[in-house]
């Protein structure tokens, strides 16, 4: 019986992580004031409410896309080399 609440236990917690929002990076909006093209791309694409500016939450997909086009080798660290290069991706693609 103990066991059985246990398991049940189990399962209610990790049900409830698999629902919790994503963390929300507080930074993520820096990346696109300091860089006028990369802001350029991320408000075409993920300014969900068009109002021409990204909000902390609208910047969050943006940064993590920008992350997962930058980071060519995986190792979690984006390069001045890699940066250059996907800043160079995103001006040829969109």
């Amino acid at each position: 019986m103990i066991g059985l609440v246990l398991g049940m236990a189990a399962q209610a917690a990790l049900a409830s992580a698999a629902n919790a929002p994503a963390p929300v990076n507080p930074h993520a909006h820096e990346l696109f004031e300091i860089d006028p093209q990369l802001r350029a791309w991320a408000v075409r694409i993920y300014d969900a409410n068009h109002d021409g500016w990204l909000t902390s939450y609208e910047a969050q997909p943006a940064f993590a896309a920008f992350r997962d086009i930058a980071d060519a080798d995986r190792d979690g660290r984006v390069t001045t080399t890699e940066y250059a290069r996907a800043k160079e991706f995103i001006a040829a693609r969109w």
